[in-house]
């Protein structure tokens, strides 16, 4: 078996999501525990250590933007308190992904104001956020959530599909893919072929197509094998990040054993 033709790495969130806070590392810290793993793995960074936490203190983001230099790449995962339509808070977000080096900004759709089909895009603003992270040189990328084909589609169709001019691409969560009922019997290969001219980023977790469970790869239902086969002839070549948590382990062995599983399911 072959290495995944493109760029891994794992999210901070291993550390925080499903851990008492008594627990929690800061975050350079949990920058380096992944990196002790493997330095050319790259990191997703939050500027919290939860979903919906406050901004974690000014001189740990200043050490934090420090480690990331030392990371294969870094992507940045939009926070909770930022999960609504609020073009002032994204442009912050913007600014503290382009502070720790991101290439990436992985959005929700609720970013851009969208969670139902009645919702309207405001697109001329929209464009301009993306043009304010382009000046930053930070791609934003729209995660899928369950079901929510629609939801990308407009959005391209709004906008426009082409990441090169719009600044604006898919992230596909695999996790998330295997729970929709909109894609198919393989709706996990379904979303990564149907984004593929857009995917600029991709999150790896398992679960058994229920609830979103953030399980290690191997351990739900996905079938990784075929997963990771599609990327290939996709010509996927850009970021992906475990995105776990690991129970019965630690987070790092977590990462050490999903990274292993996907090399055996590679090639």
């Amino acid at each position: 078996m072959t290495e995944p033709g493109f760029r891994l790495g794992a999210s901070v969130w291993g550390f925080y999501g499903r851990v008492p806070p008594e627990d929690w590392p800061t975050l350079p810290d949990a920058v380096r525990a992944i990196l002790s793993i493997d330095p050319d793995l790259g990191v997703e960074a939050w500027g919290s250590k939860s979903l919906d936490a406050p901004a974690a203190p000014e001189a740990e983001l200043i050490e934090l933007a420090e480690v990331c230099r030392e990371a294969g790449f870094v992507t940045v995962h939009v926070r909770g308190v930022h999960m609504t339509w609020d073009p002032t808070g994204l442009r912050r977000e913007i600014d503290f992904a382009g502070r720790v080096h991101a290439s990436v900004l992985v959005l929700h759709p609720v970013c851009l104001g969208l969670t139902r089909p009645s919702d309207r895009l405001d697109v001329p603003e929209v464009r301009r956020i993306a043009g304010y992270a382009a000046e930053r040189g930070v791609r934003l990328a729209l995660e899928n959530l369950e079901d929510t084909v629609w939801l990308l589609d407009r959005v391209l169709e709004e906008i426009g599909g082409n990441p090169e001019g719009t600044n604006l691409g898919i992230c596909i969560d695999a996790g998330h893919a295997h729970m929709s009922h909109d894609a198919g019997r393989e709706p996990v290969t379904n979303y990564l072929e149907r984004y593929a001219g857009q995917l600029e980023h991709v999150h790896l977790h398992d679960n058994h197509g229920a609830s979103d469970e953030h399980l290690l790869p191997g351990d739900g239902t996905i079938d990784w094998s075929r997963a990771l086969r599609t990327l290939e002839e996709i010509g996927f070549e850009k970021t992906a990040v475990l995105e776990v948590h690991p129970e019965g382990v630690s987070v790092t062995e977590g990462i050490r054993r999903g990274l292993a599983y996907l090399a055996r399911r590679s090639g």
